[in-house]
Protein backbone atom coordinates (compact mmCIF):
# COMPACT_ATOMS: atom_id res chain seq x y z
CA UNK A 1 0.00 0.00 0.00
CA UNK A 2 1.63 3.53 -1.11
CA UNK A 3 2.39 6.30 1.78
CA UNK A 4 -0.75 8.24 0.39
CA UNK A 5 -3.40 4.94 0.60
CA UNK A 6 -2.05 4.27 4.19
CA UNK A 7 -2.78 8.01 5.27
CA UNK A 8 -6.07 7.76 3.13
CA UNK A 9 -7.51 5.07 5.12
CA UNK A 10 -6.37 5.40 8.23
CA UNK A 11 -7.89 9.04 8.25
CA UNK A 12 -11.08 7.31 6.70
CA UNK A 13 -10.72 4.88 9.94
CA UNK A 14 -11.19 7.72 12.07
CA UNK A 15 -14.01 9.23 10.25
CA UNK A 16 -15.70 5.75 10.90
CA UNK A 17 -14.72 5.32 14.25
CA UNK A 18 -16.26 8.42 15.74
CA UNK A 19 -19.20 9.08 13.10
CA UNK A 20 -22.26 9.52 15.10
CA UNK A 21 -20.01 9.15 18.94
CA UNK A 22 -22.75 10.58 21.25
CA UNK A 23 -21.88 13.82 22.42
CA UNK A 24 -21.43 13.12 26.20
CA UNK A 25 -19.37 10.52 25.21
CA UNK A 26 -16.35 12.49 23.83
CA UNK A 27 -15.62 14.12 27.24
CA UNK A 28 -15.88 10.66 29.05
CA UNK A 29 -12.16 9.62 30.36
CA UNK A 30 -11.17 5.88 30.03
CA UNK A 31 -10.84 5.62 26.28
CA UNK A 32 -6.68 5.34 26.52
CA UNK A 33 -5.91 6.10 30.10
CA UNK A 34 -7.76 8.59 31.36
CA UNK A 35 -8.41 9.90 27.78
CA UNK A 36 -11.30 10.38 26.50
CA UNK A 37 -12.50 10.51 22.56
CA UNK A 38 -11.86 14.33 22.31
CA UNK A 39 -8.29 13.87 24.08
CA UNK A 40 -7.60 11.23 21.35
CA UNK A 41 -8.01 12.84 18.83
CA UNK A 42 -6.18 16.07 20.13
CA UNK A 43 -3.40 13.60 20.65
CA UNK A 44 -4.10 13.01 16.36
CA UNK A 45 -4.03 16.31 15.33
CA UNK A 46 -0.85 16.76 17.31
CA UNK A 47 0.94 13.75 14.82
CA UNK A 48 -0.82 15.15 12.01
CA UNK A 49 0.97 18.86 12.53
CA UNK A 50 4.16 16.57 13.34
CA UNK A 51 4.16 14.85 9.95
CA UNK A 52 3.22 18.12 8.04
CA UNK A 53 6.57 19.56 9.52
CA UNK A 54 8.39 16.71 8.86
CA UNK A 55 7.21 16.50 5.08
CA UNK A 56 8.03 19.45 4.21
CA UNK A 57 11.69 19.41 6.28
CA UNK A 58 12.22 15.98 3.76
CA UNK A 59 11.18 17.98 0.84
CA UNK A 60 13.35 21.55 1.60
CA UNK A 61 16.13 18.87 2.34
CA UNK A 62 16.48 20.79 5.62
CA UNK A 63 16.58 20.16 9.95
CA UNK A 64 13.27 19.50 11.71
CA UNK A 65 11.09 21.84 13.10
CA UNK A 66 11.22 22.87 16.89
CA UNK A 67 7.30 21.25 17.29
CA UNK A 68 9.54 18.27 15.83
CA UNK A 69 12.18 18.50 17.71
CA UNK A 70 9.89 18.66 21.06
CA UNK A 71 8.43 15.60 19.75
CA UNK A 72 11.95 13.95 19.39
CA UNK A 73 13.12 14.54 22.65
CA UNK A 74 9.92 13.30 24.99
CA UNK A 75 6.88 11.98 23.43
CA UNK A 76 5.04 11.75 26.55
CA UNK A 77 5.56 15.07 27.32
CA UNK A 78 4.86 16.18 23.66
CA UNK A 79 1.26 13.92 24.33
CA UNK A 80 0.25 15.62 27.27
CA UNK A 81 1.00 19.24 26.16
CA UNK A 82 -1.08 18.21 22.84
CA UNK A 83 -4.10 17.64 24.62
CA UNK A 84 -3.82 19.85 27.05
CA UNK A 85 -3.26 22.49 24.98
CA UNK A 86 -7.10 21.33 23.47
CA UNK A 87 -8.43 20.45 26.86
CA UNK A 88 -11.41 23.38 26.84
CA UNK A 89 -11.73 23.20 23.40
CA UNK A 90 -15.22 21.59 22.02
CA UNK A 91 -15.16 17.65 20.41
CA UNK A 92 -16.11 19.82 17.18
CA UNK A 93 -13.49 22.09 17.35
CA UNK A 94 -10.90 19.22 17.74
CA UNK A 95 -12.67 17.62 14.77
CA UNK A 96 -12.49 20.43 12.68
CA UNK A 97 -8.47 21.09 13.26
CA UNK A 98 -8.16 16.80 13.26
CA UNK A 99 -9.93 17.62 9.76
CA UNK A 100 -7.91 20.51 8.59
CA UNK A 101 -4.16 19.03 9.89
CA UNK A 102 -5.46 15.89 7.54
CA UNK A 103 -6.22 17.94 4.76
CA UNK A 104 -2.86 19.74 5.04
CA UNK A 105 -0.22 16.50 5.52
CA UNK A 106 -2.87 15.25 2.06
CA UNK A 107 -1.34 18.30 0.17
CA UNK A 108 2.15 17.80 1.41
CA UNK A 109 2.68 14.09 0.49
CA UNK A 110 1.20 15.11 -2.45
CA UNK A 111 3.78 16.98 -3.76
CA UNK A 112 6.11 14.24 -3.07
CA UNK A 113 7.64 12.12 -5.44
CA UNK A 114 7.47 8.43 -4.65
CA UNK A 115 11.24 8.09 -5.03
CA UNK A 116 11.79 10.77 -1.91
CA UNK A 117 8.98 8.79 0.21
CA UNK A 118 10.88 5.32 -0.59
CA UNK A 119 14.54 6.88 0.00
CA UNK A 120 16.01 5.31 3.33
CA UNK A 121 18.02 8.36 5.10
CA UNK A 122 15.92 11.22 4.73
CA UNK A 123 15.17 11.89 8.26
CA UNK A 124 18.72 11.63 9.87
CA UNK A 125 17.56 12.69 12.93
CA UNK A 126 15.01 9.84 13.80
CA UNK A 127 16.64 6.71 15.44
CA UNK A 128 18.86 5.38 13.50
CA UNK A 129 17.99 7.80 10.65
CA UNK A 130 17.43 4.84 8.36
CA UNK A 131 14.12 4.60 7.59
CA UNK A 132 12.19 6.47 4.90
CA UNK A 133 9.09 9.16 4.82
CA UNK A 134 6.74 5.90 3.82
CA UNK A 135 8.08 4.07 7.14
CA UNK A 136 7.17 7.00 9.25
CA UNK A 137 4.15 6.90 7.37
CA UNK A 138 3.24 3.73 8.21
CA UNK A 139 3.98 3.57 11.29
CA UNK A 140 1.51 6.31 12.08
CA UNK A 141 -1.11 4.57 10.09
CA UNK A 142 -0.72 1.66 12.82
CA UNK A 143 -0.72 4.38 15.68
CA UNK A 144 -3.91 5.62 14.36
CA UNK A 145 -5.92 2.38 14.03
CA UNK A 146 -4.64 1.31 17.45
CA UNK A 147 -5.97 4.62 18.81
CA UNK A 148 -9.62 3.68 16.86
CA UNK A 149 -9.50 0.64 17.79
CA UNK A 150 -9.44 1.76 21.50
CA UNK A 151 -12.23 3.94 20.70
CA UNK A 152 -14.33 1.27 19.35
CA UNK A 153 -13.52 -1.13 22.98
CA UNK A 154 -14.76 1.99 24.85
CA UNK A 155 -18.30 2.48 22.91
CA UNK A 156 -18.83 -1.36 23.03
CA UNK A 157 -18.23 -1.04 26.73
CA UNK A 158 -20.55 2.20 27.19
CA UNK A 159 -23.52 1.12 24.94
CA UNK A 160 -25.73 2.15 27.59
CA UNK A 161 -24.22 5.93 27.27
CA UNK A 162 -25.18 6.12 23.30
Amino acid sequence: MSATETLENSHLLVIQTLDDLPEAMWDMPGVSGDWSAKDIVAHLTSYELLLIDVLQAAKQGVQPSPYVLRWKSSQETFNTEAVEARRYHTAQQVMNEYQDAQVRVSSALAILTPELLDRKGTMPWLRDGEGSLADLIEVLGKHIQSHCEQIEQFRSANKASE
